[in-house]
């Protein structure tokens, strides 16, 4: 993912570089649905991009020798998407600034390239949660939940199965993705006999990592993010949290962005008449983009 950086002498040169260096690691390792949709760059000139979608359910016929059969017909649709921008910036005081300067502005801005992507990634699980395709634990409504419904290692084959018997493509044709909480994972982990779970330092190729990976159960990796948005007091009694665990396979939503993370630094008074006196500097970091679902059959979301 590229990264660029606007501004003036703060962000030009050996500084600018090494705030793309730090920034760049921090903000994609904070990204977990961006990284997993379908990828496409809003060209130029534009606000809106269109994925096309193909209806999938046309089946073949029995043809007969000599006979040109009756022609299908292939459904396409567009679903369009308009991007939105989102972003962060501190205000860093000349006294702030007197004392480490340039560790200053790079803490800000990796700290910026954090809030940014987790903002993006949270705008991402918003438009999933329009997914139609959930299960709820133990109940039939989110607002039924109650603590002792939790994740087991039962839901997760069931889920891991429907997305099978949808014919949802699988990641490099070999697995699905799962995202989930660390709270939902430490329930998983507390499950006596869980399954297939397979720790990832028994991977066989351990250097095939997802970012936050954990392992994985019954076909499906497990990535681990803290920014998984959770519903709070939605459950039952309007007192308990519940937390969606997202079962993805390959394309099944889209994420369009235009270019890259923006870091963006200026300098002490270039506030202008906002500040006589050379005494505030900014610091920020910003990133258009938003996501589409385009295969709803391969997105479940267990709560």
């Amino acid at each position: 993912m590229s990264t660029q950086t606007t501004g003036n002498f703060v962000t030009t040169g050996s500084l600018g570089e090494k705030i793309r260096r730090e920034a760049i690691p921090v903000f994609e390792s904070n990204l977990f649905f961006a990284k997993l949709g379908k990828q496409a760059n809003l060209p130029m000139g534009f606000n809106k991009y269109t994925f096309p979608t193909v209806d999938e359910s046309a089946a073949a016929v029995t043809l007969t020798e000599g006979v040109t059969p009756t022609e299908g017909q292939a459904t396409i649709t567009n679903v369009e998407v308009t991007l939105s921008q989102f972003g962060k910036h501190v205000i860093l005081s000349d006294v702030l600034l007197s004392d480490a300067p340039v560790e200053v502005v790079i803490v800000a801005s990796v700290e910026m390239a954090r809030v940014t992507a987790e903002k993006f990634d949270a705008d991402i699980q918003d438009v999933l949660d329009a997914g139609t395709n959930v299960t709820y634990v133990g109940q039939t409504s989110r607002a039924a939940i109650t603590a002792t419904d939790v994740i087991t290692s039962t839901a997760v084959a069931k889920e891991v199965n429907l997305l099978r018997a949808a014919d949802a493509p699988k990641y490099d044709g070999n697995y699905y993705v799962t995202v989930m909480h660390p709270h939902v994972f430490h329930d998983l982990q507390q499950e006596s006999g869980t399954g297939t779970f397979i720790d990832l330092r028994k991977y066989d190729s351990p250097e095939e990592l997802f970012t936050g990976e954990a392992g994985s159960q019954w076909g499906t990796r497990i990535l681990l993010s803290s920014n998984v948005q959770f519903y709070a007091d939605a459950g039952a009694t309007s007192t308990v949290d519940v937390y969606p665990t997202y079962f993805l396979g390959k394309d099944a939503y889209g994420v369009v962005m235009s270019g890259g993370l923006q870091t963006i630094a200026k300098a002490l008074g270039s506030g202008g008449t906002e500040d006589p006196l050379n005494q505030r500097m900014t610091v920020g970091a910003k990133i258009r983009g938003k996501a589409a679902i385009l295969k709803q059959a391969a997105i479940r979301r267990l709560e």
